[in-house]
């Protein structure tokens, strides 16, 4: 990407969780007493009591924050999740998970607690074959006033031909998926209307981005980096000026 996208630092930035993922050809190098050892690597950073539910369970919400079953540790085909406040990692057989729910941390924080659970991973049980990594950015944005223009806040808007519908657009639900042309990596954009904010306008912009083949872990700073470069650049070529004020800019 070059790094041509000027790194814009927001006071009140509207992220409400990040969450990094890699994803391992195999889960070949698990085994029950994987998430045992990997608590012992990670609990100063993460003490919080882990928490483990099974991944063949019918739930699609995947949220770290999600009530998980106290079962044993450890037991095959589960995800086992390891807290601190806001800043959370989700293990599995065949993936690695880093969340940071709001606050939002900031990019250096987050960067560094990826690279340092990957390799705390590879501690535990060898340097894993990643195959992937994906990095993700969902922001909650509240504007002021229940009605707004969306041209003066967003640089898309959302609209129907003005014969055949009735009033006012109330609530919409988009999602797009677009192929960078040059790398292995696709975003899928979702932006949503939030109806669960009272008396204001209320969106969800959602920026999930995925780098799928073979990673060599010596690559794994750089193309996250990348991967961070290309969400920030989606995300601010959607945004007004009038909205950065409102995330209070600090340049």
């Amino acid at each position: 990407m070059g790094g041509d996208t000027p790194r814009r630092v927001y006071r009140n930035p509207p992220i409400v969780e990040a969450v990094c993922t890699f994803a391992f050809a195999s889960e070949s190098h698990w085994n029950v007493t994987v998430p045992g050892r990997f608590y012992e690597r990670v609990r100063e950073s993460y003490p919080e009591e882990p928490e483990e539910r099974s991944v063949m369970q019918a739930d699609v919400n995947t949220s770290p924050d999600a009530p998980l079953e106290q079962v044993s540790l450890g037991s095959a085909g589960s995800r086992v999740a390891f807290r601190n406040k806001s800043q959370v990692l989700t293990i599995s057989p065949r993936n690695l998970g880093i969340h940071a729910l709001a606050p939002y941390e900031g990019w250096d924080s987050f960067r560094q607690r990826c690279l340092e659970a990957l390799r705390s991973h590879a501690d535990v049980i060898g340097e894993a074959e990643i195959s992937g990594i994906g990095l993700r950015y969902v922001n909650r944005i509240i504007l002021p006033g229940s009605t707004v223009n969306l041209s003066e806040y967003f640089t898309i808007v959302q609209g129907l031909p003005a014969e055949g519908f009735p009033g006012r657009l109330t609530s919409f639900f988009d999602r797009m998926e677009v192929s960078y042309p040059d790398a292995p990596v696709k975003i899928a954009f979702t932006w949503a209307s939030d109806d669960q904010v009272a008396d204001r306008a209320a969106f969800i912009m959602d920026f999930d981005l995925q780098r799928r083949g073979k990673i060599d872990h010596a690559d794994v700073p750089s193309f996250l980096d990348d991967l961070r470069e290309r969400e920030r650049a989606a995300f601010e070529s959607l945004i007004q000026d009038k909205l950065r004020e409102v995330f209070d800019a600090s340049r």
